[in-house]
């Protein structure tokens, strides 16, 4: 019985993991683990769909775990998915590619309030000017080492100017503002935003950086830090753009940021961890809760004085086979014409966009669909490089 249970928690474990930010969301982890025992009603080791039929998360993935499909998930299926995710789960021990021609890349290393932070910058190999400078936050779980391989830039900059920045989270997740009992950074109350705005200085003594244009991108944790970046640091960034991440109920409470900032939104309306309507992360409280995403659209329309109506425009359906459509919709500028866009995907879940993504079967019954109709980088640098400069200050 032991060996069974724990075989499942571990294919549960390694599921998440296929998870297209290469991060593993403890929290739809623990919502199994937790459930588990109460669902095998006939403490068999083994779980049927009626037994599965109230978790939500466990019935997504079940008919992709049932390979035989008799309706019954046996120790050898689970084994079999286990072996299937190793692979995966072990990626992240992997070395860094190189990167593009006309692109240095290395690991940097500052100590803040007494803990070593390491980051990846990715910079131009012959800089033009003044540099904006775009961070790539990670989701819960990751590294920037993580994010760097499943969200690379380096192509984009390649053919740009600008430095990239994939920064590694305090024990792997960001303090987002969520105030999650669970989440080491956020229980110790670790200053992320004192370790960015200590980049930036980091970097301005190696490069001439334009401190007017500063960016943040991020996907799910690293997304809903974007959030929280632009509510305690619009006097360092210019925009952000979170991706499958929303606004922390307790950011929201307070959400007065000094300055207008652009934003482009991401989100899935399907997505089964960071839903779109709000509420707890992963279906539970332990998560933390966010507010829904048209609440969150409205608190910096106006922040930003953007009172116009959004155009819209249905993009086209590059892959058909993926189940999924985008609707843009595009408001008018605001205060010193700042920008706001939300892409939302219609059927897509919590994976990253991107035209290349290969589909994983498993992963999909627990993340949700990915959308290849377009690639979330070239969206999210096309924004940034039609951003106005930060302000000084707000009028």
């Amino acid at each position: 019985m032991k060996t069974r249970l724990t075989m499942i928690f571990g294919v549960a474990a390694l599921l998440c993991s296929a998870s297209l930010l290469g991060e593993v969301p403890a929290g739809a982890v623990q919502v199994l683990i937790e459930r588990f025992r109460q669902l095998d009603r006939n403490k068999d080791g083994r779980l049927s769909k009626d037994e599965v039929e109230s978790t939500p998360l466990l019935s997504r993935i079940f008919d992709a775990l049932d390979q035989d499909k008799d309706g019954i998930l046996s120790a050898q299926e689970i084994q079999a998915a286990r072996q299937g995710r190793v692979a995966r789960l072990n990626e992240a021990d992997q070395p860094l590619p190189p990167p593009p021609v006309g692109v240095e890349q290395w690991v940097c290393r500052l100590t803040v309030d007494g803990r070593e932070r390491a980051f990846i910058v990715q910079a131009p190999s012959a800089p033009k000017g003044k540099l904006p400078v775009l961070f790539v936050f990670h989701g819960g779980g990751g590294r920037g080492e993580n994010m760097l391989v499943k969200a690379n830039f380096g192509p984009i900059l390649a053919h740009g100017n600008f430095l990239a920045v994939y920064p590694s989270a305090w024990k792997n997740h960001w303090n987002d503002g969520r105030n999650v009992p669970r989440i080491a950074s956020q229980q110790e109350g670790v200053d992320d935003v004192k370790f960015v705005r200590a980049i930036v200085d980091e970097l301005a003594r190696q490069y001439p950086i334009d401190c007017s244009q500063i960016f943040a991108t991020g996907g799910s944790n690293g997304g809903i830090f974007c959030h929280y970046l632009a509510a305690k640091a619009a006097d360092l960034f210019a925009g952000i753009a979170p991706v499958i991440g929303g606004l922390a109920e307790p950011v929201a409470a307070d959400f007065k940021p000094s300055r207008p900032i652009s934003l482009l939104v991401i989100q899935g309306d399907a997505d089964p961890l960071v839903p779109i309507n709000g509420g707890p992360i992963a279906g539970s409280d332990r998560g933390g809760r966010i507010i829904p995403t048209e609440q969150m659209l409205r608190l910096y329309l106006g922040h930003n004085g953007i009172s116009g109506l959004p155009t819209e425009e249905l993009l086209p359906d590059v892959d058909p086979n993926d189940g999924c459509r985008t609707l843009v919709r595009r408001w008018p500028p605001g205060q010193g014409g700042v920008k706001v866009e939300y892409w939302v995907i219609q059927g897509g879940g919590h994976t990253l966009p991107g035209k290349d993504t290969p589909r994983f079967i498993l992963a999909e019954g627990l993340v949700g669909k990915t959308c290849r109709d377009f690639d979330f980088r070239e969206a999210v640098w096309n924004f940034f490089k039609s951003c106005p400069p930060r302000m000084e200050e707000k009028p």
